[in-house]
């Protein structure tokens, strides 16, 4: 079945997509993995798109940069302890405003809510580690390189070695 990835954008986003995002080189006929077991018995991972960080623990995404170099994004990641408590992320992104997020990180790595599924038995577990990245690329042609053969492959291999078995994405 054939996805239409545009079908509910706003137009003018949907055009500037068509127009400059030429999607991976290899083509799928299989987007998505069913899972091979239920949900219950599923360990998960989280991945935001939204730069969050560990304050006064961890370096913040390289916005300073990307204010010089507006065609640039940090293409690198943060890992989260999924026992972060409240009051311990910050927002290092340009591109949304950080209000909400700062005040309630759950909003775009709901750690909190995962650990209540896992509580009631609705997911198997949540991996010790989740992960932020900085969705912003560059424009009006993102370079994708390092996320493709540095960040990418070094999440991936994170993830593997905790077991995890499905991620949840939620972008900012």
């Amino acid at each position: 079945m054939p996805i239409d990835s545009y079908k509910w954008l706003p137009y003018s986003l949907a055009a500037w997509m068509q127009k400059y995002y030429q999607g991976p080189k290899e083509k799928s006929s299989t987007p998505f993995t069913p899972l091979a077991k239920p949900l219950s018995e599923t360990r998960f991972a989280l991945l935001t798109t939204g730069g969050l960080y560990l304050k006064e623990q961890q370096e913040p995404f390289d916005v300073a940069r990307e204010g010089l170099e507006p065609e640039w994004g940090d293409p690198s990641f943060r890992v989260i302890p999924t026992d972060t408590l409240s009051g311990e992320i910050a927002v290092a992104h340009t591109h949304y405003n950080p209000v909400d997020a700062e005040e309630d990180f759950n909003i775009l790595l709901p750690l909190h809510r995962f650990h209540e599924l896992k509580q009631s038995g609705e997911i198997g577990s949540l991996a010790p580690s989740a992960y932020s990245v900085m969705g912003y690329q560059g424009h009006p042609m993102p370079d994708y390189t390092q996320w493709r053969e540095k960040y990418g492959p070094e999440m991936l291999e994170q993830m593997k070695s905790e077991g995890v078995e499905a991620l949840l994405l939620t972008p900012a």
